[in-house]
């Protein structure tokens, strides 16, 4: 059985505490990116894979931790993106559109690896019959796309018949396609940004040379450390060089997380993997929550041996529905009546809350009634950089 210290007088099991999801909220400078670490350290020391997804880069000199820093060392390849991701990618939250777009990738791998010809696959007086057989033969696409096309693509999208039903389309439906122009505006500003195609490694101008750090596909890395032990490495996917823009922050943090699930889940034997993504509230999508990678882990990760581990500086940064995904919390220093209203089971601990010293925190849930107080261990060697610097 796997144990984890907690306290000088208490030790629990991973399973009683992380099966049931574990969130860890406090005041800033309260102690819960400490709790975590420890937690993750004892994980790690009994080669159990641990991941962290790491907003600001205080976690990269870890002990044992392979550092994936996105836009410097790692990239998101674009290759691999399903239409699903794309839609998230690009914000598309029209569910007529979400087709279409993910239509539109589906088009531009056969024109580039069956058709094998530049430019668009044209769906005007193209019959039916044919393009199921292109479908048919699309088992997987060496050939990456250009997602400079996808504009010119998705306007094939709207191909409708007028008097043949044997054929995908006769005529473009221009008022159909007219409700894509914010998106295709939104598709030539974000790849024409250098931040972005370095991100997801699309291919660079012939002149320009490719960055020399640009060398690991993070996806590869989270399949590696999905399937297997981690041989007492911890994975920390490093965010910091986009820590400026929440929105882009969110899209590559939805996209990791669902990614994950997805290996997790196709996986026919794996070993259990526990997630800690810092600062969470940074990268909840609270207007489009079904399609947040953390939300689905919260709700579908369990089944697949994914156990998730959030920190947030307060109840109140996220949503109620993530909220009651949660089973278990360690509750370090909250100040507010409002804060607590979010969390009714530990109502008559307010007191107590409020007035815990730093690294003290409550542990609450389902396996942990009544609530215990306790005095987290610092793992000296865990320490990550948060110390506030002092005045002088």
């Amino acid at each position: 059985m796997i144990s984890i210290p907690l306290s000088e007088e208490l030790t629990v099991s991973a399973d009683k505490l992380l099966q049931q999801h574990l969130l860890i909220v406090g005041a800033t400078g309260s102690g819960k990116s400490t709790s975590a670490m420890t937690i993750l350290h004892d994980l790690m020391a009994q080669n159990q894979t641990t991941m962290i997804i790491d907003p600001t880069g205080e976690y990269t000199h870890l002990p044992n931790a392979v550092v994936a820093k996105l836009g410097y060392n790692a990239y998101i390849d674009y290759e691999k993106l399903t239409g699903q991701d794309l839609n998230l990618l690009f914000g598309v939250d029209d569910p007529e559109i979400q087709e279409k777009l993910s239509d539109a990738l589906d088009s531009l791998k056969i024109q580039k690896n069956i058709v094998k010809q530049p430019g668009v696959y044209t769906k005007i007086n193209r019959t039916w019959d044919d393009f199921e057989k292109d479908m048919h033969q699309l088992y997987h696409y060496p050939q990456p796309v250009d997602l400079g096309l996808l504009p010119e693509q998705l306007r094939q999208e709207y191909a409708v018949p007028v008097d043949n039903f044997d054929v995908i389309g006769q005529k473009i439906d221009e008022s159909g396609f007219t409700k894509c122009l914010p998106l295709i505006r939104r598709i030539k500003r974000l790849t024409s940004q250098q931040r972005f195609q370095q991100l997801y490694h699309m291919p660079l101008p012939e002149d320009e040379p490719a960055p020399a750090n640009m060398q690991t596909d993070v996806m590869y890395l989270l399949r590696l450390f999905a399937g297997h032990r981690s041989d007492h490495k911890i994975l920390v996917i490093d965010c910091s060089l986009f820590a400026d823009n929440l929105a882009m922050g969110k899209v590559i943090v939805s996209l990791l997380t669902t990614s994950l699930l997805r290996e997790k889940q196709q996986l026919k034997h794996s070993v259990p993997v526990t997630l800690l993504i810092d600062e969470a509230h940074r990268y909840v999508m609270a207007d489009d929550l079904t399609s947040n990678g953390i939300f689905r882990i919260a709700r579908e990760g369990r089944k697949s041996g994914l156990f998730l581990m959030l920190t947030t500086q307060s109840p109140l940064d996220l949503p109620a529905s993530l909220l009651g995904q949660f089973g278990h919390y360690l509750v370090h220093q909250l100040n507010t009546s409002s804060e607590l209203a979010q969390l009714p089971a530990l109502q008559d601990y307010g007191q107590q809350i409020a007035h815990q010293n730093v690294g003290q925190a409550l542990l609450a849930g389902n396996n942990f009634v009544p609530p215990q107080m306790i005095d987290m261990l610092l793992i000296a060697e865990m320490n990550h950089q948060t110390t506030t610097p002092q005045f002088f």
